[in-house]
């Protein structure tokens, strides 16, 4: 069927548009809606005798086009991306997604976008040889022949499924299956978070222990060590941090990786940070993965960063970028302000876009491949110490105190405070957070050293209290732990409750050595650990931590931003 461009003309202006920059017939209804002002122009006569032709040469066309689409069999053994095949896949990105919002949209013209980007197709079986210690998930299967596809067919992408469902492990899967398959052995650059980096040697050394890696971290020494191995090339992974990236780029620019994956990815959303300009401009990595646990978010310029990292031969400036989809909003050739409708419009766009390149899933979508998860909010009564405090705090904004403190000038029995909300916090929490009533109370109570343990430290909290009937009972039922707080010094408070109920723990918080972080994540998951409890700060172990020996979650105090307990 013919799908000619329709010359249109601006009531107006006078303003004609044909050829390329004209609508098309099968689009023409929806395009004048987005495009008020414009009607069909009035037909000449050599338009009408030219018509035949056209038609004529429309399947030859069509023709030609399908063959330029088989064509599109990428070679995976080049190391760099073809601008003449990236720009061809994105301009069937760019005819598919406008065909969305025509009249005549079908889910064919989304198929043979995908089909388009993926051409060479892999089916991926079973894990590598290499993965040991271990099966995939059926769906982790899927994420590895989703990427082993991106290699295939010279593309990068995103990695986005949600918290817990194994992006760590399926990028190991990667390395090992493109190691025995495709005889690539590196070198991979990794780069994650400073809090994830023993975990990610962990799973190393436990699924893929063949593999040789790098962890390029440490003191200057210690890093200036690591150079003649670099030098040599004899390994095949070396995983790094944010901060090694940027302060030793003169050392670790200078290797050709054959692979950079991002960890925690979302980061590289601004395109102005320091990580994503020293990548973009030092690093020669011509195939890159992001992994985020994060959504897309519906910001223009987040996307287009996220597009400018993946596919820097297309999206290498922000001028073509709105030539691309600002074009139907800017008839003049000149910027112009969109308004939300037509933002949504481009995100929209942009979001199909991303598509072949962006791999997603859900918990629910996966859950009878894991383990059920039940939630409980509970909620307890603040103890009678707690009540009065809190009271006299939200009353009057300070801090009631035996008399003994006093203040500038000389007036004792309160105690001002600033940020009053925080200060609410920490009573909710616990009262001898501050640690002038904890010694009143120990003096009161007969406590020489002014540190108050026993009963006395948990009744005086009501969530202590209620934490001490749960926990027995869930050590006498052979149940492991994970207990996320908010505040170190409550975790100080938490340590003392510990030793009194005799309960073996770790504990993990921002001061913890990168060093230290593996050898506390072996303790708390290798067979048989005795340790019952793994206490944690939320901002330090909410994120890529991986406690799989646990089976049980309380957050004793939540986060005021709800990402940060997702990411639990």
């Amino acid at each position: 069927m013919s799908d000619l461009p329709v010359k249109v003309t601006h009531t107006e202006t006078g303003k004609v548009l044909l050829g390329p920059e004209a609508p098309k017939a099968s689009q023409l209804d929806a395009w004048l809606e987005m495009n008020p002002g414009y009607e069909v122009a009035p037909r000449s006569d050599s338009e009408d005798e030219s018509d035949s032709e056209y038609e004529e040469e429309d399947d030859e066309e069509e023709s030609s086009r399908l063959e330029a689409d088989e064509k599109i069999l990428l070679d995976p053994n080049s190391e760099e991306v073809s601008e003449k095949d990236a720009k061809q896949i994105i301009e069937t990105a760019k005819q598919d997604v406008d065909d969305e919002y025509s009249m005549q949209y079908s889910a064919r013209g989304s198929q043979s976008y995908y089909t388009v980007a993926h051409a060479i197709i892999e089916r991926v079986e079973k894990q590598s040889s290499l993965l040991i210690n271990g099966t995939l998930k059926h769906y982790q299967l899927q994420g590895l022949e989703w990427m082993v596809s991106l290699y295939n067919n010279n593309l990068n992408g995103i990695l986005a499924d949600e918290m817990g469902l194994g992006k760590t492990i399926q990028t190991i899967a990667l390395v090992t299956y493109l190691m025995e398959h495709k005889r690539l052995n590196g070198p991979y650059l990794i780069i994650v978070p400073l809090s994830t980096l023993s975990n990610w040697t962990y799973e190393f050394d436990k699924w893929a222990p063949s593999v040789v890696k790098i962890s390029y971290k440490g003191t200057p020494a210690m890093r200036r060590s690591l150079v003649p191995q670099l030098r040599s090339g004899k390994f095949n992974v070396l995983l790094t941090t944010y901060e090694y990236i940027i302060k030793d780029k003169h050392i670790l620019a200078k290797i050709r990786w054959k692979y950079m994956i991002v960890d925690e990815g979302h980061r590289m959303k601004n395109h102005h940070c320091k990580l994503t300009q020293v990548l973009n401009t030092h690093y020669v990595a011509p195939r890159r993965i992001l992994l985020t646990g994060t959504p897309l978010q519906n910001k223009l310029p987040e996307l287009w960063a996220l597009l400018n990292f993946l596919l820097p031969t297309i999206f290498k400036s922000c001028s073509t970028f709105e030539q691309w989809f600002n074009a139907p909003f800017a008839m003049t050739g000149e910027r112009v302000d969109l308004n939300e409708e037509e933002t949504i419009l481009i995100i929209r766009r942009l979001h199909k876009v991303l598509r072949p390149f962006l791999l997603r899933r859900l918990k629910k979508e996966v859950e009878s491949q894991l383990p059920e998860k039940v939630e409980y909010v509970i909620k307890c009564d603040m103890s009678a110490l707690q009540k009065i405090l809190y009271r006299h705090m939200q009353a009057k904004g300070i801090l009631l105190t035996d008399g003994s403190e006093k203040d500038k000038k000389g007036k004792g029995g309160a105690k001002t405070l600033m940020n009053t909300i925080m200060q609410l916090r920490k009573i909710c929490n616990h009262p001898y957070m501050f640690q002038h009533i904890e010694e009143s109370f120990a003096e009161h109570l007969g406590y020489s050293n002014g540190v108050i343990n026993g009963a006395e430290l948990y009744r005086a909290s009501g969530k202590f209290e209620l934490l001490d009937r749960i926990l027995p009972k869930l050590r006498a039922t052979n149940h492991r732990v994970l207990l996320f707080c908010q505040m170190t010094s409550l975790m100080t408070i938490m340590e003392d409750y510990f030793a009194f109920r005799n309960f073996l723990y770790l504990r993990l918080d921002g001061t913890t050595k990168s060093e230290d972080r593996a050898a506390l994540l072996k303790k708390f998951n290798e067979p048989g650990s005795q340790y019952f409890i793994f206490l944690l700060s939320t901002r330090a172990g909410g994120l890529g931590l991986n406690l799989q020996a646990a089976d049980t979650v309380i957050i004793f105090d939540s986060d005021w931003n709800p990402h940060q307990v997702i990411f639990i």
